[in-house]
């Protein structure tokens, strides 16, 4: 069987899922900066997870992301010239620097994360729970199946 000649890639998993998420991000992005806050959401996902943990290293937050390391490097520039975060010599490896947010990242999180939620749940608005619950079932799996192969 042919399968090229059935295939539509604006029918595929990969493309579907690409363009979500591209939206997701993107009415994310245009909802901060709405309310004024001059941060992209590459450095408000760096945020998450500082505000899950304070202090690691720029590889971990690379690999919560799912990003390279070095495409952070200007995501956290950025939040360090705004002072929402600091860098901070590792007391065992003084080469290593662990990350830190500042009083200002810290307080930035009553406000960021409400928008945050709010984008989530337009985007699964008028979509049944048990919907949304078989989404993320199937999305963990392909996910496992991905990165197992």
């Amino acid at each position: 069987m042919d399968y090229t000649a059935e295939f539509n890639p604006n029918n595929s998993l990969s493309y579907l899922l690409d363009k979500t998420a591209r939206a997701q991000l993107c009415r994310l992005q245009n909802v901060f900066t709405k309310a004024n806050y001059d941060i992209t959401v590459e450095q408000w996902m760096i945020m998450l997870l500082l505000w899950k943990e304070n202090g690691q290293f720029q590889q971990q937050l690379a690999d919560g992301m799912c990003k390279d390391k070095t495409t952070l490097t200007r995501q956290i520039d950025g939040l360090e010239k705004r002072n929402i975060i600091v860098r901070v010599p590792d007391k065992i490896d003084r080469r290593q620097k662990r990350i830190y947010l500042t009083t200002k990242g810290k307080n930035l999180e009553e406000e960021l994360i409400p928008l945050g939620i709010a984008n989530g749940l337009c985007a699964i608005k008028d979509i049944p729970p048990e919907h949304i619950q078989i989404c993320k079932d199937v999305l963990r799996k392909v996910h496992e199946n991905l990165t197992t192969a």
